[in-house]
């Protein structure tokens, strides 16, 4: 790499780091109530949540869309994120809390029932796997709204849980499980970014990999139960947040190229900055707080309909 490609790479890391540091410090000092330190202390951890939610589910959809070669999969349209709040209501009425286990569980069985619909014999039918996905997600959030209901839930639970949010109450248990769940997804990401090659070959087609070597079933399958294990995580904490898996990736990719080995890095630093920044939006712009899930739609369905329409 020479030196004028090397500033133009650091001219945009910098840039990165500012996105970022801008969504920390919108999120740290916006909104209602007295900046004390109780107040300041709840606000990095809600912080660390928002960066650590993310960073994951915006390096989640990155892989998966280098994984199937299709710029539209992400967590929430192949019904793996529904799955995980699915899991995760069946926890909170069975155990009084989202149980990441419980949470993996469903993700990963929706996850691979909707690969099992949309495949055909001779592979993955693109609009299939995303109609597929977007059905088993409005059927999983039925089921958790009667899940929740005949569990007497209440409702703000119920739509805290599909939609997404970061205001949690940080209780020790809640604290060490958070702390231990970034620990192994930190391990699990850096275990997926050494595969940044594979994903690159993958993106080229099918039979390029398959030539050089790579077992892509096995290399699917390892890849999306990991994946999944990453968004179970995440939703058994904040919800299902969903779209951030599909717009960082592309952002991340005009700003760094194609290769994995930036733009994945670029994803999370940029999938956390998004969710900051949208949450932070959410405590604003109305008395109450509205899920955070509500802002990434609002930003993430048009750019799904732009994709699809003219991508």
């Amino acid at each position: 790499m020479g030196l004028r490609n090397w500033r133009k790479y650091l001219n945009k890391v910098v840039l990165l780091v500012l996105i970022l540091i801008a969504g920390i410090l919108f999120e740290l000092f916006t909104g209602p109530g007295e900046f004390t330190g109780e107040i300041m202390q709840l606000r990095i951890l809600r912080v660390s949540l928002g960066i650590f939610a993310g960073g994951v589910l915006a390096f989640s959809g990155g892989i998966l869309q280098g994984l199937f070669g299709n710029p539209l999969v992400e967590p929430y349209t192949l019904g793996s994120a529904s799955g995980a709040a699915l899991g995760a209501s069946i926890g909170i009425v069975l155990l009084g809390y989202a149980n990441p286990a419980f949470s993996f569980l469903g993700s990963l069985m929706v996850g691979f029932l909707v690969l099992t619909i949309a495949r055909i014999e001779s592979g993955l039918l693109r609009d299939r796997l995303i109609l597929t996905g977007v059905v088993m997600s409005f059927l999983c959030s039925s089921l958790v709204m009667l899940i929740m209901i005949g569990g007497k839930r209440e409702l703000y639970e119920i739509i805290y849980l599909l939609m997404g949010y970061l205001g949690i109450v940080f209780t020790p248990e809640r604290r060490f499980i958070f702390l231990l769940i970034s620990i192994l997804s930190l391990f699990i990401m850096l275990y997926l970014y050494r595969f940044h090659r594979e994903f690159d070959i993958i993106s080229t087609g099918v039979e390029t990999a398959t030539s050089l070597g790579i077992d892509i079933q096995m290399f699917s399958i390892k890849v999306f139960i990991l994946t999944t294990l990453l968004v179970s995580f995440i939703v058994s904490l904040v919800g299902a947040i969903g779209f951030v898996g599909l717009v960082i990736p592309h952002s991340s990719r005009m700003l760094f190229g194609p290769r994995h080995i930036k733009n994945l890095v670029g994803s999370f630093f940029l999938g956390s900055a998004f969710v900051l920044l949208a949450d932070a939006m959410a405590r604003n712009l109305v008395v109450y707080e509205l899920p955070t899930g509500i802002i990434t739609s609002l930003i993430g369905v048009p750019f799904f309909i732009y994709l699809y329409r003219f991508k």
